[in-house]
């Protein structure tokens, strides 16, 4: 089984990519061959809905050319899912984003989940999009954020600073708004999750590994999403100046 991993951020450097692919082959059987880019015609750091419709289109070619070259599903790593309604149109293998599959497992996991963000602004950016991923709002407990600075290297004391904000409040997550479950909101928070769940003592879901997980078991199962749900998209030319997507 093969899947490609887009990550809708540019600048990432091969060994950062290769690094990636390692920590979500974790999460992976040992038959799942995992490989990750990023944007490379488009400079972008996705941290706004603007961010998230400029790295639209380069997406959908990166994910239009994964199933061109085999591949068996595609993830989007991003915890705003960009440009996933619109790759399920484009594909017939499974398209999975970080977001819909962090929230489908919380559901099997708890009653009432929370999600922890970049910072506070993108809060009611977030409580929106969790009403988009199709979910119950009475079981989203809350919406919290730490400043997290989405351009700087976190790596070392800067990395367990992070996992301490983010227990912190998760813990609150817990004790104030009720969540039994909380969402690791970013994909730059990928791997923190098993730290973050022991120091607050609170279920914590890692969209990084969600995602390779569900991925995964559709494609065991012979699936895809639904093409009455994502119907093939009318035959037409379409073109912007940094490429095209031509349909039959």
């Amino acid at each position: 089984m093969r899947i490609l991993v887009i990550s809708t951020d540019s600048g990432a450097s091969e060994e950062s990519l290769k690094q990636k692919a390692a920590l979500l082959k974790t999460a992976a059987s040992a038959d799942v061959e995992i490989t990750v880019e990023c944007q490379r015609t488009t400079e972008v750091c996705v941290d706004s809905n603007v961010d998230v419709v400029i790295t639209g289109p380069e997406t959908l070619l990166r994910a239009r050319q994964a199933e061109r070259d085999g591949y068996d599903a595609v993830c989007l790593y991003c915890g705003s899912d960009p440009a996933y309604d619109a790759c399920r149109e484009l594909l017939h293998i499974p398209v999975i984003g970080a977001a819909h599959a962090a929230f489908a497992m919380a559901v099997c996991l708890g009653y009432q989940y929370s999600f922890i963000t970049t910072s506070k602004r993108r809060i009611p950016q977030k409580r929106e999009f969790a009403r988009s991923c199709g979910i119950d709002m009475s079981r989203l407990a809350s919406v919290r954020a730490i400043e997290y600075d989405m351009s700087a290297e976190h790596s070392g004391e800067q990395r367990a600073q992070t996992i301490r904000l983010l227990a912190e409040e998760a813990k609150r997550c817990a004790e104030e708004d009720g969540a039994d479950v909380v969402i690791l909101g970013c994909l730059s928070f990928a791997g923190m999750g098993a730290e973050i769940s022991a120091l607050s003592g609170v279920t914590v879901i890692d969209p990084a590994f969600a995602m390779i997980t569900m991925a995964e078991a559709v494609c065991r199962q012979g699936i895809s999403h639904s093409k009455t749900a994502y119907p093939d998209i009318p035959a037409a030319e379409r073109s912007w100046s940094a490429g095209s997507l031509n349909t039959p």
